[in-house]
């Protein structure tokens, strides 16, 4: 596989992309779960329910038990997944088979990073300054940070607009049909990874590329061709 164009900049989600966040997610549920007197669920049933931000997650989670909270009920619940979620964010979260050295050598390679993710702001640079991953990312977008999450382009706008960087010569990798619905939108090339959080097989995702290997990124852009002049309209 190749990249046609060295990108200006890469955009990262944040969770089945560059960290493994499952484990803590799971439990942060279940902890509220249990506490209003339900089961609990599997971790490989709540991998299932990530990417949409915490209201969706916990909306799925009651759902998944055989409730369907009210508006008020629900934001009673999101704030005590907030509370225990906070307190376990980075136990057991750890970033993916050769991330970080694949964001060492990009660094050196003078690209700028950035995440963009649907899960809150907050909770995104607690996870990266406690997995020591924050000093490679000059742009942070959360599900909270603009007024629109993912597939909404706008974001990932935002996320570009703080690297300074043009869509058509912008890169994001995710791993989710909503990653690729926000880059198509955005008009930013889009590579997938095969680990993550989705119910569809990852070649009917519809991204460029699927990258198999986090640490194959930086031979890809070697590989490619000159940088894509940036077009001012």
């Amino acid at each position: 596989m190749m990249i046609q164009f060295r990108p200006t900049a890469i955009i990262w989600d944040l969770d089945g992309t560059l960290v493994d966040s499952a484990p803590d997610l799971a439990s942060a549920l279940n902890t509220v779960l249990d506490m209003r007197g339900f089961f609990t669920l599997s971790v490989a049933e709540i991998r299932l329910m990530i990417g949409n931000g915490v209201p969706k997650l916990v909306e799925r989670g009651f759902n998944a038990v055989g409730v369907r909270p009210d508006p008020a009920q629900l934001d009673e619940l999101i704030a005590m997944f907030v509370k225990e979620y906070k307190k376990c964010a980075t136990n057991n979260t750890r970033p993916y088979p050769g991330i970080v050295e694949a964001l060492q050598e990009i660094q050196s390679m003078n690209i700028p990073m950035g995440v963009c993710t649907n899960k809150p702001e907050a909770f995104t640079r607690q996870i990266l300054e406690g997995l020591g991953l924050s000093g490679y990312f000059g742009s942070v977008i959360g599900g909270d940070t603009t007024n629109a999450r993912k597939p909404d382009p706008k974001p990932v706008l935002a996320c570009l607009h703080g690297l300074v960087s043009e869509p058509a010569s912008s890169l994001m990798i995710g791993d989710s049909v909503h990653d690729v619905h926000a880059a198509r939108a955005a008009g930013v090339t889009i590579g997938v990874v095969p680990w993550g959080y989705r119910s569809a097989p990852v070649k009917d995702l519809g991204a460029d590329f699927i990258l198999r290997d986090a640490t194959a990124l930086p031979a890809m852009i070697r590989a490619s061709k000159e940088p894509l002049k940036q077009t001012t309209h």
